[in-house]
């Protein structure tokens, strides 16, 4: 399973995709060309380093017995608890919002709410969210990464992680 800590939470993806969508404004369409490139080679590059792809996880919402509702410091009502299970789409969760499925494209989670009103669940590791992750869908790929306070092509973000999991 893949840890759901990587993927951003549902309200910096629209963040994320914001500032990606004026990068490439600015950037040529080469430059496109090579991001959509190095998206489609990573699955061959990840597979010839030994990185195997995952089932993107979905998510479903149970109810907690009564006994164990709670409400949170900002009002939320805890209500459900999270149950991650492998979803249909496999791929690889990069972080920093790059996640690449083996039909070799960037997808990004569908968040669909945990309930109506002030509902909140809660993950296993303690995290209470108010968004499940019910699906996956294709998105451009990001022009530029974010990564040590400064943002790096997103050719090259693939090459470090390719690396890094060489060693």
């Amino acid at each position: 399973m893949i840890d759901l800590s990587t993927l951003l939470d549902p309200l910096a993806w629209p963040r994320w995709l914001a500032r990606d969508a004026e990068r490439r404004k600015v950037v040529g369409p080469e430059v496109i060309a090579q991001v959509e490139q190095a998206v489609r080679d990573f699955p061959a590059a990840a597979f010839a380093a030994g990185l195997l792809p995952a089932p993107l996880p979905v998510e479903h919402a149970e109810k907690l017995p009564r006994g164990e509702h709670r409400e949170t410091t900002e009002g939320a009502k805890v209500r459900h608890r999270v149950v991650p299970e492998p979803g249909e789409v496999r791929g690889w969760s990069l972080g920093r919002g790059v996640v690449i499925s083996m039909a070799q494209a960037t997808v990004r989670p569908v968040y669909v709410p945990v309930a109506r009103g002030e509902s909140a669940a809660l993950r296993h590791d303690g995290t209470v969210v108010r968004a499940l992750i019910s699906g996956w869908e294709p998105y451009p790929a990001p022009v530029e990464v974010e990564f040590d306070d400064r943002t790096v092509p997103l050719e090259d973000y693939l090459r470090r992680i390719l690396s890094e999991h060489r060693r």
